[in-house]
């Protein structure tokens, strides 16, 4: 149809501005589209900083790229964005420090990153903007290279050394007594650690509230910013300066000789992410050894001193949907000299991403939204997804399986916190996000001090309520109410 010009009037330009301008105002005063990230948890101040550090190089896999004719599942380096806790004084809500946007940047990687995901590569400007609108706004809170909490503030922490406060004498005599442990211990510390590897089409700052507010209960969390081609994109910074994008990969961007298959995808990709897992471990090892670790990442300062600051032998693996079946893989080596994990977190276990290991010695959390539970799916021919992990926990010495009720699949997200209204209408959520992720929160934090103390806190201490959740009877599904008042259904405990 063509227009001419008599149709645009003066009278019809004001009456389209006025309704514009109504939507605008309507749109991003009365009913906000984004909302900032809340504050952490816990009661430290969280230091943050992206690293992208040498890894030892190798190619895993025959598959090939067909638009370059470069290996696949090539590592050469390992990217994590660190939250740990810091000794600066936590700053009051209206002074809250921000470490860096939420988006990568530049955004426009990752809005042609999600348009490629999408299959539509030719509306990546129109994916770009879309992130600018949602997501450019938002900040994660925290102190970009602070300095590492001292062992000294962290055993005040029962005294009120959360905020770096306490007697001089106190952080002294606690100092000295910090030195004679390091030296009697050979320089083991007292951070423990967590890896987290993220879902499919996620990125590592996807999780930035969950696993900050880990952070700020007193753990280093290392989120691992996968190459595997399972996210929208990311880029590598090579040792001669030079960068190589990864963008997401299906099969249709793969040449093997036999064709792979979706499940020989995923287990290519699985098999990257472990080995990104043991090069993040290696890192942990050479950031407690104090060496000059070089950061590739654009414009990034160097690492704060952690040496001789965190615990090894407390190094606790967690992750979300294709990253929980990550997980439960890299758990079969649990306990060796170079995957020294002593336990597991798993986020919504994936259910299309190839069969769960079900060999794991060490505990072990799963943890289910309530979409995730009650939306049952057929599982590679072993039966409904549901009774497929069920199982698998029983089997595991020191199992919990739960479900927090009125959540969806990116509740543990930060999604639900920035867009609460969108994601409240696409997922039915009934459960207020920010009291979602404090469970989650809450319910994790438990599971790694039981690690450390073997004490059971909170939901971890309560009895089975729900044995079969949605494949038994409805009136035997009870709950049992979590600390900020959720219910939790709970399928399987400790033997």
């Amino acid at each position: 149809m063509v227009f001419s010009l008599h149709h645009f009037t003066w009278r019809r330009v004001l009456i389209f501005g006025s309704a514009s301008l109504v939507f605008i105002v309507f749109i991003f005063s009365l009913t906000p589209i984004v909302s900032p990230l809340p504050p952490y948890t816990g009661p430290y101040e969280v230091g943050i900083l992206d690293v992208e550090a040498e890894a030892e190089r190798r190619v895993l896999g025959q598959a090939i790229l067909k638009d370059s004719g470069n290996a696949a599942f090539t590592l050469e380096t390992i990217a994590v964005t660190l939250y740990y806790p810091s000794s600066l004084p936590v700053a009051p809500p209206d002074q809250r420090p921000w470490a860096r946007p939420w988006l990568p940047q530049p955004i426009s990687l990752i809005g042609e990153g999600y348009a490629r995901l999408a299959g539509v590569p030719q509306l990546s400007r129109l994916f770009t903007f879309a992130l600018w609108v949602f997501g450019s706004s938002t900040v994660i809170p925290g102190v970009v290279a602070a300095p590492v909490i001292s062992g000294a503030e962290t055993m005040l922490a029962g005294e009120g050394a959360g905020s770096a406060s306490g007697s001089f004498g106190t952080i002294m005599n606690a100092a000295e007594q910090e030195h004679l442990e390091l030296k009697r211990d050979g320089g083991v510390g007292t951070l423990p650690c967590l890896v987290f590897t993220h879902g499919m089409a996620g990125m590592s700052q996807s999780y930035a509230h969950y696993l900050g507010s880990i952070a700020s209960h007193g753990y280093l969390v290392a989120a691992v910013e996968h190459r595997d081609g399972s996210g929208p994109g990311t880029v590598i910074h090579l040792p001669d300066g030079t960068e190589r994008k990864v963008w997401h990969l299906e099969l249709e961007d793969l040449q093997a000789d036999p064709p792979m298959t979706e499940l020989d995808l995923k287990a290519a990709q699985l098999a990257f992410r472990e080995a990104e897992i043991h090069e993040t471990m290696r890192l942990f090892a050479r950031m407690n050894a104090g060496e000059d670790i070089v950061n590739r990442k654009i414009d990034s300062p160097v690492l704060p001193s952690f040496k001789h600051r965190l615990n090894l032998s407390a190094v606790t693996l967690a992750g979300h949907s294709y990253g929980a079946t990550g997980v439960l893989q890299a758990l079969k080596s649990a306990g060796s000299e170079t995957m020294p994990m002593n336990g597991g977190i798993a986020l919504d276990p994936g259910k299309g991403s190839g069969p769960l290991n079900k060999h794991i010695d060490v505990p072990l959390l799963v943890m289910q939204s309530g979409e995730w539970t009650e939306q049952q799916t057929e599982f590679y021919g072993q039966g409904w997804h549901f009774d497929v992990v069920r199982r698998l926990v029983d089997r595991v010495k020191e199992g919990w399986f739960m479900t927090l009720t009125g959540t969806a699949h990116p509740s543990c997200t930060d999604a639900p916190l920035i867009v609460p209204w969108i994601m409240r209408l696409v997922t039915g959520t009934t459960l207020a996000p920010t009291v979602a992720l404090r469970e989650y929160i809450d319910v994790s934090v438990d599971f790694l001090g039981y690690l450390q103390t073997g004490e059971k806190k909170g939901v971890l201490g309560t009895q089975v309520t729900s044995a079969l959740g949605p494949l038994g009877d409805s009136q035997e599904r009870m709950k049992t109410k979590g600390r900020h008042g959720a219910d939790w259904e709970v399928h399987a405990v400790p033997h």
